[in-house]
């Protein structure tokens, strides 16, 4: 049994939140992911479009909530318990209502009402001084997640893409950012004022180089391609030191905060240093849209940005069971990345082949599918290890709930 405050009490119950979602993304992508066998037995029960709306809309979901819970820790004292349980409420309902409705109702529907709860939660936090860096950058990539969300349903092709590539890539990618240069200050010597210090200069830089990487749907003159390519690996180089230097000089604690952090540093860079800068290349008119290549770019940086949730789901849960020790194991640890690496790779060979196929010998989509039947299957299993690495830490993270006694203020 633990003694926490109800604040306390609230903040474990978000990360048991995030928990719960991840178990329900990972069914969703495993569904989907069967729709692409030519012999799908799926087909007859399910609908595909409304399987691909539910896994996405679950994926923003654990995105939002693990991004909100974070900030709730970091601004804890510019909330009362009293607000801050009625915002945890609404936010369950907004949950649970779209977890409903996703595979119905358009994601535009569903999207404004956890515009407004984001929206409210930044009026609820708002100071006009003494917020540290980490807070400043949180708040600004959640303002530009609810900017991009609001302008997504009037944008029109290819507006639509590039809104999509700025939400992952700037808008959240910044409002995880300062999560993770937070958590340095938790596991590693790293001076505060350091982190401080970097969490500005780099979310500057992800800004830069994710602003980039979002205009490429819309095609740029070879000679300024060749420029913002070199731009975008700095970026991205810039924050793999960063996390290096970080994780080279760490302190005694033992959650596998750190662990989750390398992961999300590595996923990071492939997804914004190598397939971001190939995608910059790609045009308007890319060979690579619409194939599983350009498909591999936005699940490697879910999980880049889906790490940094587990590292502050480690780090936090493991502070307030008041022990120094691991919470979730490192099977999940590894089943997770390389399940999402491995089929990163296998997803980015297979979309070769989508290319090669189509453009060599100018096969149709029925004739392509069957020919990279083998690949999908491997793409499947590495998928199915990532699905049993979300189970392995929902049941260790749930076997070692502690019994929650609220303390009198």
């Amino acid at each position: 049994m633990i003694r926490l405050s109800s604040r306390g009490k609230i903040q474990y119950q978000f990360l048991s939140l995030i928990v719960l979602l991840l178990i329900l993304y990972s069914a969703g992508f495993l569904l989907g992911a069967l729709f692409q066998l030519p012999a799908n037995p799926l087909a007859l029960h399910l609908d595909e479009a409304g399987v691909e709306r539910f896994a996405s809309h679950c994926l923003s979901l654990v995105m939002m909530t693990g991004l909100v819970g974070a900030g709730v820790t970091m601004a804890s004292d510019r909330l009362s318990e009293r607000m801050l349980r009625r915002f945890q409420r609404a936010w369950i309902a907004l949950i649970s209502v779209t977890l409903i409705a996703s595979p119905f109702a358009p994601a535009s529907l569903l999207d404004a009402p956890m515009v407004i709860g984001l929206l409210a939660l930044l009026a609820l936090i708002w100071s006009g001084k003494g917020d540290s860096a980490f807070l400043r950058v949180w708040q600004t990539g959640m303002l530009l997640a609810c900017v991009s969300l609001l302008a997504k349903p009037f944008a029109s092709s290819p507006w639509d893409k590039v809104l999509e590539l700025f939400q992952w890539h700037v808008a959240y990618a910044v409002a995880a950012l300062s999560v993770a240069f937070w958590l340095m200050t938790r596991f590693s010597t790293v001076t505060r004022e350091w982190a401080q210090d970097g969490v500005k200069i780099v979310a500057a830089l992800i800004f830069l180089g994710g602003s980039l990487i979002s205009i490429a749907p819309l095609g740029l003159p070879p000679v300024i391609g060749i420029g913002a390519t070199a731009l975008i690996v700095l970026c991205y180089t810039i924050l793999a030191g960063h996390a290096y230097r970080a994780l080279s000089m760490r302190n005694a604690d033992r959650s596998l905060a750190p662990h989750w952090t390398a992961v999300a540093a590595l996923f990071w860079l492939v997804a914004g240093g190598f397939l971001g800068a190939i995608s910059l290349h790609a045009g308007a008119n890319s060979a690579m849209q619409g194939t599983a290549l350009s498909a591999a770019q936005g699940w490697i940086m879910s999980w880049a940005l889906l790490a940094i949730l587990c590292a502050y789901l480690n780090s936090v849960a493991a502070e307030l069971r008041g022990g120094n020790s691991r919470v979730t194991g490192y099977a999940p640890l590894w089943l997770i990345a390389f399940g999402a690496g491995l089929s990163t790779i296998v997803q980015g060979c297979r979309g070769v082949v989508e290319i090669y196929l189509r453009d060599s010998f100018a096969l149709g989509p029925a004739s392509i599918l069957e020919m990279t039947v083998p690949l999908t299957q491997i793409w499947i299993i590495c998928l199915l290890a990532v699905a049993i690495g979300i189970m392995t830490l929902a049941l260790g993270f749930w076997a070692r709930r502690p019994k929650i006694q609220v303390e009198s203020p």
